[in-house]
């Protein structure tokens, strides 16, 4: 999307020459949409660092829950806690679909797999939620929408058939990883798509947040200490890998909700680009990884895929 679509960004002076007028009213979303795809992007590195250096699913879960509980509390604190059995039962869904599951494959999968090769699994995540809404009928499957999801799964078929061989001393991860680590973003899409179908039973996201935390947190801890994998933080750079990931999460996600409703969903749909980009580079950045030519193909399938399925946008400027 250029910036001239943005709405705003031009005009005609008297020589009748028209030239850039970006206002940092402008300029800001599209800030937003650079700094949360990178502050996305580095979760995966982030969590590799933390697997290497000692953090389990469950430990991990449990200070992810206390973040999301008290940085989602306070940022939801004026809309008051979720109400009903209706709304609980949502935050139920969110706690199993959105964190449980999908934590524990993927902080399950990352110790076996390179961190940039688990961006680019994540990416699966709306190529997911558009077959599924397909299947039920809330997203149309256009021919070319079908192309996008084409890709996305030979993007995991090319990294499934080399077991995610990386070209360098960094190996090979075992097939079960990559399946594992498929079911993460299997899960997000199938809340994603339930949240579409039923809506959010008239809460605001952060108060689903706080309340989703609310309810897994007591079962990551109860897992942690059964599993042995309850683990304090410290000083050391594997703990403030953790406090850096679960952190940032909770915030950036509250900053990715101000820009749906500031710009639109399909402004914000971009990230996904930005953070399968970023989760690679800061991969190669900071961890030395490098990659063979195999999984390259598989970037550029999935961000092909990526670009194939997200929605077109109808009379939406990018910035309401």
């Amino acid at each position: 999307m250029s910036l001239c679509a943005t709405g705003g960004g031009w005009r005609n002076t008297g020589r009748h020459r028209l030239t850039s007028t970006l206002t940092r009213a402008d300029a800001l979303p599209w800030v937003a949409l650079i700094l949360f795809g990178a502050g996305w992007g580095i979760m995966q590195p982030l969590t590799k660092i933390a697997v290497s250096g000692g953090f389990e699913p469950f430990g991990i879960m449990v200070w992810q829950g206390v973040a999301s509980l008290v940085l989602g509390g306070l940022l939801s604190a004026r809309y008051g806690p979720p109400r009903g059995r209706w709304q609980w039962l949502f935050c139920a869904q969110v706690a199993v679909l959105g964190t449980l599951i999908p934590h524990f494959a993927s902080f399950t999968a990352i110790a076996h797999l390179p961190a940039g090769l688990m961006a680019i699994i994540m990416a699966l995540i709306p190529i997911f939620a558009l077959l599924m809404g397909g299947v039920i009928g809330l997203e149309p499957v256009t021919a070319r929408r079908a192309l996008g999801i084409g890709c996305g799964l030979a993007a995991i078929a090319v990294i499934a058939a080399t077991h995610g061989d990386m070209g360098t001393d960094l190996g090979t991860g075992p097939l079960w990883a990559v399946g594992v680590a498929v079911v993460a973003p299997l899960c997000y899409a199938t809340n994603s798509t339930l949240t579409s179908a039923r809506g959010l039973y008239g809460m605001h996201p952060l108060q689903a947040l706080a309340g989703s935390a609310l309810l897994f947190l007591p079962v990551a801890t109860g897992g942690a200490v059964i599993t042995g994998q309850l683990k304090g933080l410290g000083a050391d750079l594997p703990s403030l890998a953790v406090a850096g990931s679960v952190v940032g999460h909770t915030l950036i996600y509250a900053g990715f909700l101000w820009l749906i409703a500031r710009s639109g969903a399909v402004f914000a749909s971009q990230t996904a680009y930005l953070v399968t980009g970023f989760g690679v580079l800061w991969s190669m950045v900071l961890l030395g990884e490098r990659y063979a030519l195999a999984i390259w193909l598989a970037l550029a399938l999935m961000l092909a895929g990526l670009s194939l399925v997200r929605p077109r946008a109808t009379g939406d400027t990018g910035t309401n």
